[in-house]
C-alpha cells in the first residue's frame, strides 16, 4: 500500500483510512475554517485486546508524522461479469456481488456492460460487448 501525502488527506474529509502507528482505522477530517482549517485529523476509537476497553481520539496528522492508507472498498475492486443459468439452457451475465443480471446498458449500442452494477455498487471489469456461451 501507498502512504498518502497530506495534499491526498486533505481532499479525503469523511472517509476512512488505516494508521498503523495508531493500529487503528480512522475517518480524516479537515476544517475549512477557524484554527485548524486545512490540517488533517485522524478521527477513531482504539481498543485494548485485554480488557475491550475503547479509547476515542482525534490526533493531528502532520503533528504527530503519522501515516495513513487508504482503506479500499471491496466493491471498488473490479471483478469480471459471471455467466448465470437462466432456464432452458440460456445464460446471462450477472453480478458477482448481489447475482443480478440487469448489468447490461439495453440503450448502448453492442449491449454494453455499465461500470457499476445498479443493485449494489460492485465495480465491473470493463467488457466491449455482452458475452453468452
Amino acid at each position: 500500500m501507498k502512504e498518502l501525502t497530506i495534499e491526498e488527506l486533505k481532499q479525503m474529509p469523511g472517509q476512512p483510512v488505516w494508521c498503523p502507528e495508531e493500529e487503528a482505522y480512522g475517518i480524516v477530517m479537515c476544517d475549512k475554517i477557524g484554527q485548524w482549517a486545512g490540517i488533517p485529523f485522524l478521527h477513531g476509537v482504539w481498543y485494548s485486546d485485554d480488557d475491550g476497553v475503547g479509547v476515542e481520539f482525534n490526533h493531528n496528522i502532520i503533528g504527530r508524522k503519522l501515516k495513513c492508507f487508504r482503506v479500499e472498498d471491496k466493491k471498488e475492486i473490479a471483478m469480471p461479469p459471471q455467466n448465470k443459468e437462466i432456464g432452458f439452457g440460456d445464460q446471462t451475465l450477472a453480478c458477482p456481488n448481489c447475482g443480478q443480471s440487469a448489468i447490461v446498458n439495453p440503450f448502448r449500442k453492442g449491449r454494453e456492460i455499465y461500470p457499476y452494477c445498479p443493485w449494489c455498487g460492485q465495480k465491473l471489469k470493463e467488457a466491449g460487448n455482452e458475452q453468452t456461451e
